[in-house]
């Protein structure tokens, strides 16, 4: 992962490591496995269905970006981090790995 320029794939790399390939992320599931899908689909998913209105990512401001919020646990996601901690092969993102989020959503969201 570039850590000074991420891009897409990095994120969804990450995504991917965080979730430990849960099992859960059917379509029985409030939202799949979500990065797994192109990345114009990505970047217009919003987050209602899932029950916190608003924008997966908002491009430039990751403190209003649902991504973020979620994998830091803040904001409405304080008690819904992600990934969900049931799944034993999954783990909550590091200081380093939510730089990395923060400065892809900063940096425009390069593809």
């Amino acid at each position: 992962m570039a850590a000074t320029n991420p891009t897409f794939a990095d994120i969804v790399q990450l995504l991917q490591t965080l979730t430990g390939s849960d099992p859960n992320l059917d379509a029985n599931s409030p939202h799949g496995a979500f990065w797994n899908q192109s990345y114009p689909a990505f970047m217009a998913q919003t987050t209602d269905a899932w029950g916190v209105p608003g924008n997966l990512v908002v491009t430039g401001n990751p403190k209003t970006s649902n991504l973020f919020l979620a994998l830091a646990g803040s904001g409405p996601f304080s008690q819904l981090q992600m990934p969900d901690r049931a799944d034993p092969n999954g783990r909550f993102a590091t200081a380093t790995e939510l730089q990395l989020v923060s400065t892809w959503i900063t940096n425009g969201c390069p593809q």
